[in-house]
């Protein structure tokens, strides 16, 4: 304790945006301090060449629980493709780059972060404004779903 606030532990990701214990590190009428503690980092997997297969040809839905997440597919895809050593700008040309799908993410950091890729349109990035977390993905999922089928039923994109 000191000058009678309580310290908050927040354990992160080595790789987690500062969003959280900046908004509340803000707060005027906060009775504590944040103490950000990076306990854990995220790595990368590499997929199999089924796994790449099912992820680029039976997928219309990517659904994205963080940033993260969404850079790891994307190394994917570029490792699948063949497209590491391109620039950033020159991987948002290659068709498929994306894995083919929509994304259906978690909140609004996590599909911010897949539209500045450059890599999906804003109208194939479904998330939830209203209802960031478990409840408002699913609800995101269930309409991207819908989307997907109509597209399909009317023979592609919009």
């Amino acid at each position: 304790k000191d000058m009678g606030l309580n310290n908050v532990l927040y354990p992160a990701s080595a790789k987690a945006a500062e969003t959280i214990q900046d908004i509340l590190g803000k707060r005027k009428d906060a009775s504590f301090r944040v103490q950000r503690l990076n306990t854990y980092d995220t790595v990368s997997v590499t997929l199999t060449e089924d796994q790449i297969a099912l992820a680029r040809n039976d997928v219309q839905i990517a659904c994205f629980g963080s940033p993260t997440a969404v850079d790891a597919w994307l190394e994917n895809m570029d490792k699948a493709l063949g497209i590491t050593d391109l620039s950033d700008e020159e991987k948002q040309k290659v068709a498929g780059s994306n894995g083919n799908s929509v994304a259906v993410c978690i909140g609004t950091t996590t599909a911010n972060k897949c539209l500045a890729s450059g890599r999906w349109e804003s109208n194939d990035i479904y998330y939830p404004a209203v209802d960031p977390g478990m409840t408002g993905w699913v609800e995101s999922c269930y309409m991207a779903a819908g989307d997907v089928m109509e597209r399909d039923f009317w023979g592609g994109g919009w």
